[in-house]
């Protein structure tokens, strides 16, 4: 097997994009009414705030600790989550992975006083202003209509800035929740704007507009500052339509997630990450809907929820994503964004193909899927997969495999490299 890299330099990082193309006046001006329209949204945001303290983690996050109440309406309490604290077994034999780790669980870790819990602040000074707010707070820039298919939604809808490209599984089944291990690898980024993820999605569309819940990890720099991944939480009540306060958004930047877990977060950096070719590090990422509540776990910490209501609107709780799913995938995704024409070379990953099996190539395992509200679990099917673009990332899936990963699936590509 090639021990060489297959894609390009992976050692560019924030300072190094004067390869760039130069912007013009109008894209100048642009970006000026931009900065304007994200600084004042995210300073009006943090005024709103009831900040106990502010702490600084090894990476240079700052983090505001709020009191966990105050994430709830005047007279709520806020929920309880299935159970304790899970012990999240991992595989023996060959193939050995371990978990990762969040910055604010490492030892001499800053933490907040107690009945606080984090909120990652939005770093103003690195992030990129190429980019609206809404393209920034949410995940399908500029899309302002639902593309209905026979009365459902069938798929997001395509984006106006740029193409996404997938590698993905798929099961349709009344579902309430769902389980999975992903590969935690640090995937090369070619443009500020483009993404790079891999997650979980619970999705309903019985109203003929997608709802979701999603997390796993994102590496974004005109979101975070940084070509890192760092773990994301997203939620959409509209089928991507748009984004704010209690409609849809990323991790904390818009009203609707209740933050409990007490250090890990939504934005939060995790390390190790995994070798091409060596260690393997993953991250165990769970939704289970619980008493009217859509709960997140991770690597075994229940870290927080979206509440059912988000999910209501005007329809019958029993036809929207608050009161169950009706399909769960587990996929890559990648938004190649116009900055640079062409298809991108941005990771999928590892950035190698799913040939490339063990140690190379990227993968998600022991795919499990909730099948009734008491927490009961089975072995998560989602076919044969489908790619996008299989010319520049691909997916094979192994599900039910009897092996110790159960359902499993490698996936993964350089892109145009």
């Amino acid at each position: 097997m090639a021990d060489e890299y297959q894609g390009v330099d992976r050692n560019r990082r924030a300072e190094d994009i004067r390869d760039l193309p130069r912007r013009s006046e109008r894209q100048d001006t642009s970006m000026r009414s931009n900065e304007g329209s994200i600084r004042s949204y995210f300073e009006t945001r943090l005024g709103r705030m009831e900040i106990v303290s502010t702490t600084e983690t090894p990476s240079g996050q700052t983090v505001d600790w709020i009191p966990i109440e105050s994430q709830v309406r005047k007279g709520e309490s806020v929920a309880d989550p299935p159970s304790d604290r899970v012990r999240v077994r991992l595989p023996e034999g060959e193939r050995v992975d371990r978990l990762v780790t969040f910055e604010l669980e490492q030892e001499g870790a800053e933490l907040g006083p107690p009945g606080t819990v984090p909120v990652l602040r939005k770093d103003l000074e690195r992030i990129s202003y190429r980019q609206s707010l809404g393209d920034l707070i949410g995940k399908y820039p500029n899309i302002d209509r639902a593309y209905p298919i026979a009365g459902r939604l069938q798929a997001p809808p395509p984006s106006a800035s740029g193409p996404h490209r997938y590698a993905n599984t798929a099961q349709s089944i009344i579902a309430f929740g769902g389980d999975g291990t992903l590969s935690a690898f640090d995937p090369y980024g070619e443009n500020t704007d483009d993404f790079s993820l891999m997650q979980i999605s619970c999705s309903n569309s019985d109203t003929g507009r997608l709802q979701t819940v999603e997390a796993g990890w994102q590496q974004r720099y005109d979101s975070y500052g940084d070509w890192v991944p760092h773990l994301f939480t997203y939620y959409t009540t509209n089928g991507y339509t748009s984004d704010g306060d209690n409609e849809g958004g990323y991790n904390e930047d818009v009203d609707g997630w209740v933050q409990v877990d007490g250090a890990v977060h939504p934005g939060a950096l995790s390390s190790p990450n995994s070798v091409r070719g060596g260690a393997q590090y993953v991250m165990q990422i769970k939704y289970q809907w619980y008493n009217d509540n859509w709960w997140l776990m991770c690597n075994g910490r229940w870290l927080g929820y979206y509440p059912s209501r988000l999910f209501m609107g005007s329809k019958s709780v029993f036809s929207t994503l608050g009161d169950h799913a009706d399909g769960i995938h587990f996929y890559g995704e990648i938004y190649d964004s116009d900055e640079t024409p062409g298809k991108t070379r941005t990771d999928m990953g590892s950035g190698y193909w799913p040939e490339y099996g063990w140690t190379w190539a990227a993968y998600q395992r022991n795919l499990l899927v909730q099948t009734d509200r008491a927490g009961s679990m089975a072995d998560y099917d989602g076919g044969t997969g489908w790619a996008s673009d299989p010319d520049m990332y691909d997916i094979e899936t192994h599900m039910r495999s009897g092996s110790d990963w159960g359902s499993y699936f490698w996936m993964g590509g350089p892109g145009a490299g």
